[in-house]
């Protein structure tokens, strides 16, 4: 992510998402964290208070961490702003930013602490004190969090992330109603906001007014044709509304899922086998696997961070197997209607991420989406045998279909099950729902699997 630079209006950084408001780069930040957030190079120009301490290497070190995180030394640039705080505890970007960083990591705790420090010098800072408002909610103090929030509405009445940020920490305290309504004057404030537009959608979905959500799905997906919320949400909001033929044309799983192999690209079955357990054993030990990360959809698993630039030589040979499924897909899009969103949206440039997934006893992943890719997949490395048990309930196969489930459904979207098996990969658009039929809580073998986004990006790298 890179910085912004204007301090004169607030912008962010995820999942929380899958995170500024006002401009389209700034939307895409909304998704990721939340609203608020300001990159602060303001020390070139800020007059500090009477009461501030002036060093003289302040500014130099502000530079160096603002060049330290755009280079993606986060931990660097964290230190950075760390030491010109204990030199200068009244440096307003110092806090701005080291605050956001922190809350980017996850440490919430200790951005609301650096918050308030900062805010006993500049007690009426916009940008900090939102910074505030946003770790608060995140770390579920909820009321004070809305204090906060009542305080930014103070200083600026009509600014649109204020208001998305107040029907933010309504909806996870589980007042969806009132949520609803700051959903809405969010949107009046910024009507250019897919992002708000999106959420004020999907609120209005949650609590039951489909077409007027699916009105708002329609309207961000006229300003892009392939917004993957609005897209996921709108095939939910079709179904619920008995739309059939408009949901199949939209989001048919048995029509836009696609099945590869590995056997395609001339691998026997023994080279395959030995393939998957290199691989299998490569992604299960890596450093980075985290067990149920927050931001993650995954349930009694492990998940790694990003696999993609591993030297890894059979990491290499799943790129290239990526790389062949990615090459059937576009060219399969000539057959396709040419008003369908996923041949609209189809990016001039890919880029890839990749990441690995594994659970045994009781795992799952719930329903989700990818919302940043185009298209999406999996290849299954290893594999438990419940999978071939017929009176297992389809334990441990993927599930396509059913949505998040806070939006409640009296209508049965279209489904479709997928048995994975040693060297498959399934293919399918970013958009669809899917999931993982839980593993049965005594069930001790590990299934692992490589799955991945083909985003829009710079020139493939794999």
């Amino acid at each position: 992510m890179r910085p912004h630079v204007d301090h004169g209006a607030a912008a962010d950084g995820g999942t929380g998402d899958e995170e500024l408001a006002g401009t389209a780069g700034l939307s895409r930040q909304f998704a990721k964290i939340g609203p608020g957030y300001s990159f602060n190079p303001s020390w070139l120009v800020q007059k500090p208070k009477e009461n501030a301490i002036t060093v003289p290497n302040s500014a130099q070190l502000l530079q160096e961490a603002a060049s330290a995180e755009l280079a993606g030394l986060a931990e660097k640039s964290i230190g950075l702003y760390r030491t010109v705080l204990s030199i200068d505890p009244a440096s307003l970007p110092a806090a701005t930013n080291l605050s956001r960083l922190l809350h980017m990591r996850g440490q919430f705790g200790e951005a609301i602490s650096c918050c308030e420090a900062g805010l006993e010098y500049w007690p009426d800072d916009f940008n900090l004190l939102q910074n505030l408002a946003i770790n608060l909610h995140r770390a579920g103090q909820f009321q004070a969090a809305l204090l906060r929030v009542e305080k930014l509405k103070t200083l600026k009445p009509y600014q649109s992330t204020v208001h998305y940020l107040e029907a933010r920490v309504h909806d996870d305290s589980g007042n969806l109603p009132t949520s609803l309504e700051a959903y809405r004057r969010a949107v009046e404030c910024d009507t250019s906001d897919l992002v708000m537009v999106v959420a004020l959608g999907d609120a209005l979905l949650r609590a039951g007014f489909t077409g007027e959500a699916l009105a708002q799905f329609d309207r961000a997906l006229r300003v892009n044709v392939y917004d993957v919320r609005a897209l996921a949400l709108k095939t939910a909001a079709l179904a619920e509304l008995g739309r059939t033929d408009e949901e199949k044309w939209l989001s048919d799983p048995q029509h836009f899922i696609k099945m590869h192999r590995l056997s395609e690209l001339g691998v026997s079955e023994t080279e395959q086998a030995a393939f998957n357990r290199r691989v299998s054993e490569f992604a299960a030990a890596h450093h980075s696997m985290k067990e149920d990360p927050a931001e993650n959809a995954t349930y009694l698993g492990w998940h790694s961070g990003e696999l993609g630039g591993e030297t890894d030589l059979d990491i290499g040979r799943i790129k290239l197997f990526i790389a062949h499924a990615l090459k059937q897909r576009v060219s399969e899009l000539k057959d396709e209607d040419p008003r369908h969103p996923f041949v609209t949206g189809l990016p001039r440039t890919f880029d890839l991420r990749l990441w690995s997934v594994k659970m045994t006893r009781g795992g799952k992943m719930i329903p989700h989406i990818h919302p940043d890719g185009w298209l999406s997949g999996v290849y299954y490395a290893d594999i438990p045998p419940i999978v071939n048990d017929p009176d297992a309930a389809q334990a441990g196969w993927i599930r396509f279909g059913p949505p998040r489930n806070d939006i409640k459904m009296s209508a049965q979207p279209l489904t479709r099950t997928v048995k994975p098996e040693p060297g498959l990969m399934v293919t399918f658009p970013s958009y669809f729902w899917h999931s993982t039929v839980p593993l049965p809580e005594d069930n001790t073998e590990r299934r692992l699997v490589l799955a991945f986004d083909v985003i829009p990006g710079r020139a493939p790298s794999f």
